[in-house]
């Protein structure tokens, strides 16, 4: 069986309930508390995942993914009838919570240290976002939303055939982490720096994106790398991974205001250190899986949040704050992740 039949799957159920959620969020745009509903998405969907996950750690025997999946067709049904906007996005977020939930626990237990099947999970959330973005955009129907809502239960039912690859042995093998550093510090400078990646990727200069194939591109570059980033961890170790995610993507950043290509290899190299907060907490909560990948939500919320607030429009004080958080998530990352041997 390859390492990343659950990766593989779980992107594609990850791809689906991105779909319906961005659709449903999109929807409500022109609401006149639109930002409030955002809002409200964006805490239950990312702050419940480690209650959630801690429920599965300990060995609750409900397959999340299938109750995600029925209370995000739910929301779409509520979307449909035009039930109040605050309950369907409430049953949504927390669809999607538990969905990615089950994916997290799925793709770590299975994959025996390797952080590939994990980030390919997780990138398929990009492309699913910029999808449910433009069929809203596009009008199409909910009932089409509905039915594609419904296909996930295939990728589901796959996994659970193959549940026996499930195993908690597995959770040894994660070892990434400087075993010298405090396991309490570990966690809270891997969530710094998840924040970091959220704030960010909604702040970078990006003067070029002007057209729908455009967004297409950006939302794309940022799945990508963040497949790459477990590739490239199971190829030559999470160090060298952290570096060129960090200060390999720097210039590319930077410069990339104006020049599309450049800004999109910059995004997607630094969206490979989504990969790498997840290995690093993994390694130091080996036996809560569930509880570290909610660690990761956690510092998505707290460095998205702000941009519900303000936006900074100024270019040259963009460059500046990218390039010391930059720099100071790259000097974290070469303390805290484990030396590989040469």
């Amino acid at each position: 069986m390859k390492n990343n039949y659950f990766g593989n799957l779980y992107f594609i159920i990850h791809f689906i309930i991105e779909v319906t959620s961005f659709y449903i969020v999109t929807t409500y745009t022109n609401n006149p508390v639109f930002i409030f509903l955002a809002l409200t998405y964006d805490f239950f969907a990312f702050i419940p995942q480690g209650i959630f996950g801690y429920f599965k750690d300990i060995g609750l025997k409900i397959n999340f993914a299938i109750v995600g999946m029925i209370l995000s067709s739910i929301a779409l049904v509520l979307l449909y009838f035009d039930i109040k906007p605050l309950l369907v996005v409430f049953i949504l977020a927390l669809g999607n919570s538990l969905i990615h939930i089950e994916g997290a626990e799925t793709t770590i237990k299975s994959s025996k240290g390797k952080m590939a099947p994990s980030a390919i999970f997780v990138a398929g959330g990009s492309f699913g976002l910029i999808t449910g973005k433009l069929l809203a955009m596009n009008n199409v129907s909910v009932l089409i939303i509905l039915f594609i809502n419904l296909l996930m239960i295939i990728p589901i039912l796959l996994c659970n055939k193959k549940k026996d690859l499930i195993n908690e042995n597995n959770l040894s093998n994660y070892n990434f982490c400087n075993i010298n550093i405090n396991y309490k510090l570990i966690i809270i400078l891997a969530v710094f720096v998840v924040a970091i990646r959220a704030f960010i990727g909604y702040g970078i200069p990006t003067s070029w994106n002007k057209t729908v194939l455009q967004t297409i591109l950006l939302y794309c570059f940022m799945g990508i790398g963040k497949g790459m980033g477990g590739l490239l961890i199971d190829k030559i170790g999470i160090r060298k991974t952290a570096f060129i995610s960090t200060i390999g993507a720097l210039p590319f950043l930077l410069f990339g205001d104006r020049i599309m290509m450049i800004s999109l290899i910059g995004i997607m190299l630094f969206s490979m250190t989504m990969a790498i907060t997840l290995g690093l907490i993994v390694s130091v909560l080996k036996k809560y899986p569930g509880v570290a990948f909610g660690f990761t939500t956690l510092g998505l919320f707290i460095g998205s949040f702000p941009l519900f607030i303000f936006k900074i429009d100024s270019f040259i004080l963009n460059c500046i704050i990218i390039s010391s958080f930059t720099i100071v998530c790259m000097l974290i990352l070469n303390i805290v992740c484990r030396k590989e041997k040469i």
